[in-house]
């Protein structure tokens, strides 16, 4: 009887350990093949390449939305530069005309001026130009009354009388 009770052992202990030796065969050959894929590159232990490959296109797209900002703000620099300039010119122009047409106060220095600045048609094209923006300018900044002055004094624009308005009798008593 212990005979017997010793071979049942033994064979449980046998198919236990067959069991267990299979098992431990199995991964044995899922460890070799994880061991030989880290080997390879395939797997990662760590996480450290994807973070930096995001960080990096973080990065990428930062310096591209920069490079478009600086771009677009180079451009409006170099506008408002350059109507600045003409604003200068225009104003410098427009301070020689009324320097010219006010100097002595007499009768015909406008017109004198008006001869001086028909010198040429590319030249009268020019300073038509740089009155117009400063008359422009001067509706920007001036109140409507200096404006509508500035306009009539840089165009040469004579405003139209209305005798009938001029001529009627003073509505107002002294």
């Amino acid at each position: 009887d212990l005979y017997e009770t010793f071979v049942c052992w033994a064979k449980s202990m046998l198919s236990q350990k067959d069991k267990s030796n299979a098992a431990s065969e199995a991964r044995s050959d899922e460890l070799s093949t994880y061991i030989a894929d880290l080997d390879n590159g395939r797997v990662e232990l760590t996480s450290e390449r994807s973070d930096i490959t995001k960080e990096i296109e973080e990065l990428s797209s930062d310096i591209e939305v920069a490079t478009q900002m600086r771009e677009k703000e180079n451009k409006d620099y170099e506008e408002a530069k350059d109507e600045m300039e003409k604003a200068i010119d225009a104003l410098t122009k427009a301070v020689e005309v009324l320097k010219s047409a006010t100097e002595g106060h007499a009768e015909g220095v406008l017109l004198a001026t008006q001869a001086r600045l028909e010198s040429g048609f590319e030249a009268r094209a020019r300073e038509v130009a740089a009155l117009s923006h400063a008359v422009d300018l001067g509706e920007r900044v001036l109140t409507k009354g200096d404006a509508m002055f500035l306009r009539r004094l840089l165009t040469g624009e004579v405003p139209k009388v209305d005798w009938k308005k001029l001529n009627r009798k003073a509505t107002f008593k002294m």
